[in-house]
């Protein structure tokens, strides 16, 4: 299919996945992925693919903006240690019990740990779609770890496939120091760039022109971060949350509701387009593989899966009981989360 087609396909399909998850009460992301599974099989369909630099560069910035945008600094700052051993810690362990996995099932130790940082970080459009159902408390924290969490898998994928192809040699140490160079840079990249939207933003007198700087800004945060090494990701939240800071005092009223309509819609597409086209791309995935091969893939695919999910409840069932131990004071009691 051409560019043009794979665009109006996928938008009706975002569309029309929307409308059917509400009226079938199911969670929009797994009707979408549906949808775009069976189109992918239609003939003439296949052999939609996307490269991987259009999520990280495209969907991946904007995405991460406007949830930093909308998501409460306050709640954060209340339960910041909750959310950094969540999106560090938890990133890590599940890397890592993942990889043990991955690598019983076959795969060498870079490449079952390339999986293991692909599969651990939350996804940032699915937890802002499904949480909707959980606590608030709940539901901020599990939106805080996903906007920070990418940063964290994207180090471990990238020394995994340095190792992979022979282009890495790096230690437990070395892997600490590329994550702390990498969130400092980031958020460094991020505080620079907020201050300096801000002030040309102050300078511009004119809503439309006040909002392509808003529409530029997640790129402008992602791509520097990353061509300094940094986290881009981290780059992107850090800028967004310190813009719902002091924008406000600098940007006007026109522009923030222009601004808001137009994030919504974005996102809204970006969302419904990246489970629409993970649907699609699964026919080029087994096309022309064996049953037995196939029926392989299920098998993993399932017991990574149960992985992923026994080793977050393990983490969210045991974490709150190891900080009471370690941390006695009678507010922490009140300060308990499990998942």
């Amino acid at each position: 299919m051409r560019a043009l087609e794979v665009l109006v396909v996928v938008g009706v399909l975002v569309l029309a996945g929307t409308v059917l998850a509400r009226r079938l009460r199911l969670p929009p992301p797994l009707v979408l992925l549906a949808l775009g599974t069976v189109v992918g099989f239609l003939p003439g369909v296949g052999g939609v693919e996307m490269p991987p630099d259009v999520v990280l560069f495209l969907f991946l910035p904007a995405l991460l903006y406007w949830e930093s945008l909308t998501i409460s600094l306050r709640q954060i700052r209340a339960d910041l240690r909750v959310i950094s051993l969540m999106s560090v810690g938890l990133v890590l362990v599940t890397a890592g019990t993942v990889a043990v996995v991955a690598h019983a099932l076959g795969l060498s130790w870079p490449m079952a740990f390339v999986l293991g940082a692909v599969l651990a970080p939350t996804d940032a459009t699915a937890v802002s779609t499904v949480a909707g159902l959980l606590p608030r408390r709940a539901r901020t924290l599990l939106r805080a770890e996903s906007l920070v969490n990418d940063g964290t898998a994207l180090v471990i994928f990238g020394v995994a496939v340095g190792v992979a192809v022979g282009t890495l040699d790096v230690g437990p140490a070395g892997i600490a120091w590329r994550l702390v160079g990498s969130y400092a840079g980031g958020i460094a990249v991020g505080l620079a760039l907020a201050f300096l939207v801000v002030e040309v933003r102050r300078r511009l007198h004119d809503a439309r022109l006040e909002n392509v700087m808003s529409v530029l800004t997640p790129f402008l945060a992602y791509l520097p971060a990353e061509l300094i090494h940094a986290s881009g990701v981290v780059a992107v939240v850090t800028c967004g949350l310190t813009l719902t800071q002091i924008a406000s005092r600098v940007i006007s009223a026109r522009a923030r509701v222009q601004s808001a309509g137009f994030w919504t819609l974005s996102t809204f597409l970006l969302n419904g387009s990246l489970f629409v086209l993970v649907g699609l791309e699964l026919h080029a995935v087994v096309e022309g593989r064996s049953a037995a091969e196939l029926w392989t893939g299920v098998a993993a695919t399932l017991w990574v899966s149960l992985t992923v999910v026994a080793t977050r409840l393990l983490w969210g069932n045991t974490l709150p009981y190891v900080i009471r131990a370690l941390d006695r004071r009678p507010q922490q009691r009140l300060r308990r989360v499990g998942f």
